[in-house]
């Protein structure tokens, strides 16, 4: 099986979020996993369900709203889900920042719990979301087509950065909250821009880890226990937020 390396639990989780969603959008619907499920680095309590749908007919606003039903009723059923629904048409001339049909992921449960209650709710307007290239980037290098078919382009170089770039650029204000992910997220983007790899977070920070000293070696080397589930003890948040300065300084001078 495909999903073989995540928790039954999970892979349970999927198989139900694709089964309602394929009989809502019908068969034309192809579904992609991607993100650390698809980089072999995932972690229940710690990763999200990544998941881009892709479908080429007209949508109702009542199809894109039990959608969202489905979402919102299956996300942390354990894990978090993050979808994203786009029109397949996209994949032939693909922009920076994407539009998108649909979107979930847990910062926004409060905001589409709302929506579903709301009669006026504007469910056919499409959006643009500075994330969806490197999503993309992902989906191209290591994504696992779990409903349907689809071939995945690659983003531009310019696209991907730029999106990657949107996902990184507060992590001083995230780290504290989010130590592991962002410490290893940035890890593993210094990696992509020195190689053009697409790897997971905990590969990133073993790859980068050689060419890392003093603080930033100990940092990385603790998140990285904690990501495996051993013991370890976090630097400081003044060291931390360090090792962000130095970690996005070398991002954003390499090639």
């Amino acid at each position: 099986m495909l999903l073989s390396h995540v928790p039954m639990s999970v892979q349970r989780q999927i198989d139900r979020c694709v089964a309602e969603i394929r009989l809502i959008l019908g068969a034309s619907c192809s579904l992609v996993v991607h993100g650390s499920i698809a980089l072999g680095d995932f972690h229940l309590g710690q990763s999200d369900i990544d998941i881009l749908g892709f479908i080429d007919t007209p949508l109702t606003t009542a199809q894109l709203r039990a959608v969202m039903l489905v979402l919102v009723t299956n996300s942390l059923q354990p894990a978090p889900i993050e979808f994203s629904l786009l029109d397949r048409a996209v994949l032939a001339a693909w922009v920076h920042p994407s539009p998108y049909l649909l979107h979930y992921s847990e910062t926004w449960r409060v905001a589409m719990t709302a929506a579903l209650t709301d009669p006026q709710h504007d469910w056919l307007s499409v959006r643009h979301d500075s994330d969806l290239s490197a999503h993309l980037a992902v989906a191209h290098a290591r994504g696992i087509v779990v409903a349907g078919a689809v071939t995945i382009p690659a983003p531009t170089v310019a696209d991907a950065w730029a999106a990657v770039w949107y996902d990184i650029k507060d992590a001083a204000e995230q780290v504290d909250a989010q130590p592991i992910s962002v410490i290893l997220n940035l890890c593993r983007t210094l990696w992509w821009r020195q190689t053009g790899q697409v790897v997971s977070k905990s590969a990133g920070g073993v790859l980068l880890l050689p060419q890392l000293a003093g603080d930033a070696a100990q940092a990385v080397q603790a998140v990285l226990a904690l990501r495996r589930g051993d013991a370890a003890q976090l630097p400081a948040s003044a060291v931390l937020h360090h090792v962000v300065g130095e970690l996005l300084g070398r991002i954003a001078s390499s090639s």
